[in-house]
């Protein structure tokens, strides 16, 4: 379980959420709830959807290969409804974020629009990882 002083200051450790004024990350800190996955526990099957945006808190979400993901995760299947086009898993040390569902990620963005730009400047639209383009559907 995790304060809403501990989730502040987690989400402001992250880009895009970084850039909100302090009542926006109030907002969203509020609305997410923390998810623990265990070593190699999947978080979305290839060809699934994801319906939460999670955000790194410990540990490491991964993909094709092991290879570890962004610190914000979903914002692409959300944003496009598109199917995951690999699976991803929680890391070989486990995966702790904090999550927040996709109706309360869309009442999140029109409330906060710096945070939609925001995810626009990440490369995270067609690139699910570091530096690496996103396997095609």
């Amino acid at each position: 379980m995790m304060t809403l002083a501990e989730k502040l200051l987690a989400l402001k450790a992250v880009k895009p959420f970084d850039l909100l004024r302090s009542e926006e990350l109030l907002t969203i800190a509020t609305a997410m709830t923390v998810h623990s996955f265990k070593p190699d526990a999947v978080i979305c099957e290839a060809g699934g959807v994801i319906n939460r945006l999670y955000v790194r808190v410990q540990g490491e979400a991964v993909g094709i290969g092991g290879t570890a993901m962004q610190h914000v995760v979903g914002t692409t299947i959300l944003l496009t409804g598109k199917a995951a086009p690999f699976a991803i898993k929680a890391g070989p040390a486990g995966y702790v974020a904090l999550a927040l569902p996709r109706g309360k990620f869309f009442t999140v963005i029109n409330e906060c629009p710096a945070l939609l730009a925001g995810f626009f400047r990440m490369p995270l639209l067609g690139v699910d990882y570091a530096g690496m383009p996103a396997a095609a559907p």
